[in-house]
């Protein structure tokens, strides 16, 4: 009986040590917590990663018709069974499909247009369009493509289509630069403007990096995502959130504000630069930081963008923003400046309008972005109308028509600018703006042309120009006559106008000519020295001719931003704070001990600078990531995007 006592004694013992060394179980909350107060100091870029913010190429095969003879009958291949399978979808084209494809009046093309990051359903882009390697094909000159379908080709053991991503339709505009000069490819190769539709969203979206994947990060990040970007729409009960987290804490997606949906690279920064937890004080001490770094021109433009991270909300981030319009140097006068603009704050518009057209007038290297902004910010604001009206009479053609397109993009009615619809073919703007007169033709974004002064822009000379094989413009006594041959009824057609080049060009969309018609004559009077324009005060002089002269605005890489006085060291000392959190079991169930840590002295609260210091600049280069198209389930294509210079 002893013996069984002491067992039984020795037994409950051991039970009671081996109870006492369990791990407590922990709490889920206290978990969400924990890895919520560990990121604080930190930005979003350092907890999540951008994705889908590459372009994606898509591409097709479709036949181009109308060729008039200069098609071809191609030898069986790929592409003539992949367009022969397209067609055969349609009942109606599947009985004529052979036939059309053996036609002289088509030929085989191939497709392709780039998807920009952001991109939402209806979008119009540019398709490229050029015939088969080894066509027999002549010309694709007045060719037109009709439905053509876009996909992008995906390559593993075997090539196949992912889902279809883009329509095209339209006519085919030739180069103009490479028919001058007499390439091998002026006639095999052109461009569809504005022809392609995107017909699925490209949505962007944060990644949160593996190691900080929980429902307290992401549900973190969205917060303040939303506290920053969200705004109220009409007909919209509440405020519209921009950012919601989806997929098991691992995915943020993210809806761009119409002012940043002509650049969604900056917009990904801003919203990286956004500080994921911290105090009212150590937002004021960061404050301070980054208003000396904003005057530091080596530092302004990331300075300036954490700033516009904050929000105008904080007084001292406009303060900041305030003193770096006065600043005496151009860098940091203009990347505050671009800050101001989309902060859009009333008493600031006139100030930030001045600077920004200053910029466009006077400087090559930041017009590009100058002018994107101010076709993007402020839209309500007469001043930034008013400063971009005076640029239409500037020498500089990039100064001009890059005022002309962002005021269109302010409001395409603008008593300045307002244009005509040209039989559905293209937009027609005929401006008296002052200063030298221009012709201008687009080669990208939307068929378009601009006379600059338009009154004042004739033909001189003997004219003998062929728009196409069937439309010509030739002068006879003392006129012009626009011909016509064979129109649909079988009869010849013409039209009799005067030298001024804005009744042409009226005559031959009259005549059922067409945007690559009125390009293709504009050129050749230009290559012919047939253009002309009378100033007011001087002779007769060549009227310029300018196609694209859009201000090549390149929005740059996206980068992490760099806090350069805080930010100095890599992620060690982010570590060392999460090894000192672990250095007993009981600190780490005690939430109020993991920012509390000994030194010799006694004990101290924890330095948030080592967490600063996680913030590292390590990468001032792209993000990482593929170009692969990412889209939402074609179940999601009839509801909202969750996305949308």
């Amino acid at each position: 009986m002893f013996r069984i006592t002491i067992a039984v004694l020795i037994f409950a013992a051991f039970a009671a040590t081996g109870c006492t060394n369990k791990v407590p179980k922990v709490d889920p909350m206290q978990e969400q917590q924990r890895k919520v107060l560990m990121n604080k100091g930190r930005l979003v870029q350092d907890l999540a990663r951008p994705a889908n913010v590459n372009a994606a190429k898509i591409e097709g095969a479709t036949l181009v018709r109308g060729l008039r003879g200069t098609g071809a009958d191609e030898p069986p291949s790929s592409y003539q069974q992949l367009v022969l399978n397209d067609m055969s979808r349609d009942i109606e084209r599947k009985r004529t499909a052979k036939s059309e494809i053996a036609s002289l009046n088509t030929a085989i093309v191939l497709l392709e247009t780039i998807v920009p990051p952001g991109a939402q359903k209806g979008d119009r882009l540019d398709a490229t369009i050029k015939l088969l390697p080894n066509s027999e094909a002549s010309s694709i000159q007045n060719g037109y493509v009709e439905d053509a379908e876009m996909y992008q080709y995906m390559t593993a053991d075997i090539v196949r289509r992912g889902y279809r991503l883009g329509v095209v339709n339209g006519f085919v505009t030739l180069d103009p630069n490479l028919i001058e000069k007499g390439s091998p490819l002026a006639y095999k190769q052109g461009k569809i403007i504005g022809g392609a539709v995107v017909t699925r969203p490209r949505p962007i979206w944060l990644e949160l990096k593996e190691d900080e994947r929980s429902a307290g990060v992401a549900q973190r990040i969205e917060d303040v995502i939303n506290k920053r970007f969200s705004y109220t729409r009409p007909g919209y009960a509440g405020k519209k959130k921009v950012a919601e987290a989806k997929a098991g804490a691992a995915r943020i997606n993210l809806e761009i504000p119409e002012e940043y949906r002509e650049n969604v690279i900056r917009y990904v920064n801003v919203v990286c630069a956004i500080s994921f937890y911290e105090t009212t004080d150590e937002l004021n001490a960061r404050v301070d930081r980054l208003s000396e770094q904003l005057l530091n021109p080596e530092n302004s433009e990331f300075a300036a963008i954490q700033l516009e991270a904050i929000g105008s909300s904080n007084a001292k981030v406009v303060d900041a923003i305030r003193r770096g319009l006065d600043s005496t140097n151009d860098a940091v006068r203009f990347n505050s400046a671009i800050t101001a603009a989309y902060f859009n704050i009333r008493q600031d518009r006139p100030k930030v309008a001045k600077i920004l057209t200053d910029f466009a007038r006077e400087s090559s290297k930041y017009r590009p972005a100058a002018l994107a902004t101010l076709g993007v910010t402020m839209k309500t604001s007469f001043d930034v109308d008013a400063e971009l009206r005076k640029l239409l009479s500037e020498p500089n053609i990039e100064t001009r028509y890059g005022a002309f397109r962002a005021l269109w993009t302010r409001n395409p009615t603008d008593y300045m600018i307002q244009g005509e619809n040209m039989a559905d073919q293209f937009s027609y703007h005929c401006l008296n703006s002052g200063g030298p007169s221009y012709v201008h033709i687009t080669q990208s974004a939307r068929p378009e042309i601009v006379l600059f002064n338009a009154d004042q822009i004739y033909l001189r000379g003997e004219v003998d120009v062929e728009a196409n094989p069937r439309l010509t413009v030739r002068t006879e006594e003392n006129d012009v006559i626009v011909k016509r041959y064979e129109s649909g009824d079988g009869i010849d057609e013409q039209r009799r106008v005067s030298y001024k080049v804005d009744d042409v060009i009226r005559a031959l969309v009259e005549l059922g000519g067409t945007y690559p018609d009125v390009v293709s004559f504009l050129t050749q009077a230009k290559t012919k020295k047939l253009l002309y324009a009378s100033e007011s005060g001087s002779e007769a002089a060549e009227c310029p001719l300018a196609i694209d002269a859009l201000p090549g605005y390149k929005a740059g890489v996206f980068k992490k931003v760099r806090d350069v006085e805080a930010i100095v060291k890599s992620e060690e000392a982010r570590e060392r704070a999460e090894r000192k959190a672990k250095e007993s079991e009981t600190k780490w169930y005690n939430p109020g001990t993991w920012f509390a840590k000994k030194s010799d002295g006694g004990s101290s609260d924890f330095s948030l600078e080592e967490f600063d210091a996680a913030n590292s600049a390590e990468s001032d280069g792209a993000f990482e990531g593929g170009d692969a198209f990412e889209a939402p389930d074609e179940s999601e294509d009839d509801g909202e995007s969750s996305a949308a210079l």
